[in-house]
């Protein structure tokens, strides 16, 4: 077995994103779903991060992902507007990039999911190790 770490956990990423950033093709995570900017907004430089396809509410004991460490990070504020000829509306939204280093997978021992957009976090156990580039 590997070894036990706590990770923040970022749920619903698609699997071929997830492959992606294995094999290093890609650096950079953009998330925007609401539960996941909760979690990347506290997540820091040096912290380790959990990424997996299952959904929050399939967060269980067994649950298998990518462990990465974050490298960077960038916070942004998006503004959407819609007009009509009656009215405008304007939504904002933050973006969380973060720059990862993939270490390894791993399998959830156990999980901690607060209220909605409240952190999720994880002890994860880490079954192997990616080789450093």
């Amino acid at each position: 077995m590997g070894d036990l770490m706590r990770c923040y956990v970022l749920s619903g990423i698609i699997r071929s994103v997830i492959e992606e950033i294995m094999r290093r093709n890609i650096k950079t995570l953009e998330v925007r779903s609401a539960h996941n900017v909760a979690t990347a907004l506290k997540v820091n430089v040096g912290d380790h991060v959990f990424l997996t396809p299952a959904r929050t509410y399939d967060l269980d004991r067994g649950v298998s992902g990518l462990v990465a460490e974050v490298t960077g990070k960038e916070v942004m504020n998006q503004s959407l507007f819609y007009a009509t000829t009656h009215h405008i509306e304007e939504c904002e939204m933050s973006v969380v990039r973060l720059r990862l280093q993939p270490r390894g997978v791993g399998r959830i021992i156990r999980v901690r999911i607060g209220d909605l957009l409240e952190t999720l976090e994880a002890e994860i156990i880490e079954m192997s190790h990616f080789d450093a580039r």
